[in-house]
């Protein structure tokens, strides 16, 4: 979850309902550990309460979770042996009944088989089933569990589930053309990024987004051996947005393409009046932003590494008093000279 929250936009549109298989030592420190991570609101779920769109909330361990028709999440202790030892079951098959086709459930490292049969009750609800791949699973078992159902729409790398998942909760796109688009995303060449320089970009994107106040940005380096930058590090964008944006040269009229020709950071207040934006406006709308801002990265030497935007969900220009938009650009630079290939 510390892979897919981060990347999740503040305005998700649905609650997101949480269950991992605890030991017997677990301290209780979950919640704080992916509130760190998220600007969405993450808590421990209570008996009785309504779920609401941008939360997430968090099963307690022990029990039994249950989401019913209208909204309200129940919990209980576990009767049974196989509600102790199945209570990703319980949840998914209890969403799967409530929701219908607006089921989504995510299948993620794990060990047993918890979540096949509560698999198969979504899909046979025309709910959409995402499954972590895994090769990228710590605990394999649960994902080749659910695979092996023939119920699951989505195998998805870690860091492919939130993108996946934004565009088809946010963005609407059909099923079968979102797994077209996933399957070409998940296809698409990749610029090499070692998990050291992953790490780094992710946490420099964070300081960022804080400082600036918003919970969409990106970071982008320049591939080696080419005129392009590449996405390396994102946060509340979907397909469509990742897709557009997965190769920009100085041509490409955006603010990240005019901030790698001249060299200077870039702020375009609303992109809508922007001339040299017309080509990205769709993508803009869709991802719902209207402003823009794009800082250069560069080494110490001044060799330029790459471009780090923020986006913004208003148009008009950033405040110096409140973002010190030129004290991060000075910022900015000395970070990144602590990120290495």
């Amino acid at each position: 979850m510390c892979k897919i929250l981060p990347c999740l936009p503040d305005d998700f549109p649905a609650p997101i309902v949480y269950l991992q298989h605890f030991s017997g030592s677990y301290n209780g420190s979950l919640a704080k550990v992916l509130q760190w991570h998220t600007t969405l609101n993450v808590r421990w779920a209570r008996h009785g309460e309504r779920l609401e769109a941008g939360v997430v909330y968090l099963c307690p361990p022990g029990g039994s979770s249950f989401v019913q028709p209208d909204g309200i999440l129940t919990l209980a202790e576990p009767v049974t042996t196989i509600d102790h030892l199945h209570p990703a079951d319980n949840l998914f098959s209890s969403v799967a009944a409530s929701y219908a086709h607006r089921a989504v459930v995510i299948v993620l490292s794990g060990a047993g088989s918890d979540g096949s049969d509560g698999v198969s009750a979504v899909r046979a609800s025309n709910g959409t089933v995402l499954v972590q791949q895994e090769a990228s699973a710590s605990q394999r078992s649960m994902p080749r569990a659910a695979v092996a159902t023939g119920c699951v729409d989505f195998v998805l790398r870690l860091e492919d589930i939130a993108p996946v998942l934004l565009s088809l909760m946010r963005n609407g796109h059909p099923l079968g053309s979102l797994r077209v688009k996933a399957a070409r995303f998940a296809e698409r060449k990749r610029m090499y990024i070692s998990p050291g320089l992953q790490d780094k970009a992710e946490r420099l994107l964070s300081i960022a987004l804080r400082l600036h106040g918003t919970g969409m940005g990106n970071i982008q380096l320049l591939e080696p051996g080419t005129n392009n930058l590449r996405i390396i590090a994102q946060r509340g964008f979907g397909l469509d947005f990742l897709d557009h944006f997965a190769a920009v040269d100085t041509e490409n009229g955006s603010a990240c393409g005019r901030a790698m020709l001249n060299r200077k950071p870039v702020m375009i207040p609303d992109v809508k009046t922007d001339p040299l934006f017309v080509l990205h406006l769709a993508i803009a709308e869709a991802a719902g932003f209207r402003a823009v801002q794009s800082t250069p990265l560069s080494s110490r030497d001044g060799a330029f590494l790459g471009v780090l935007s923020t986006h913004f969900r208003t148009p008009g220009p950033l405040q110096p008093a409140k973002l010190h938009w030129l004290n991060w650009h000075r910022r900015a630079n000395e970070l990144v000279n602590q990120l290495s290939y």
